[in-house]
């Protein structure tokens, strides 16, 4: 979902800031259901955290700089827990 977002942003430019605030509010900084999203795929964290952190360098989004600090901490705790499962 956050690839298809991301997509039609890049190309249509169609995306605003609340909606990149959203998807990280209800997918990564919601504790319980990014638990759930490690236990049954820790590649889909990582990969959720990087596409938000493209979305902020490319300026497709203009996050808060608390926001960008929690989805870098969180991208950084996806790749540990990828590193453990290897």
């Amino acid at each position: 979902m956050v690839d298809y977002v991301f997509g039609w942003d890049a190309t249509a430019d169609n995306i605003q800031d609340w909606m990149y605030e959203e998807i990280t509010r209800n997918f990564v900084l919601d504790e319980e259901i990014r638990e759930w999203i490690y236990e049954v795929n820790p590649w889909a964290m990582h990969a959720i955290t990087a596409r938000l952190l493209e979305a902020i360098q490319r300026n497709m989004w203009d996050a808060s700089e608390e926001m960008l600090q929690q989805i870098r901490d969180i991208f950084i705790e996806a790749e540990g827990e990828l590193e453990c499962r290897n």
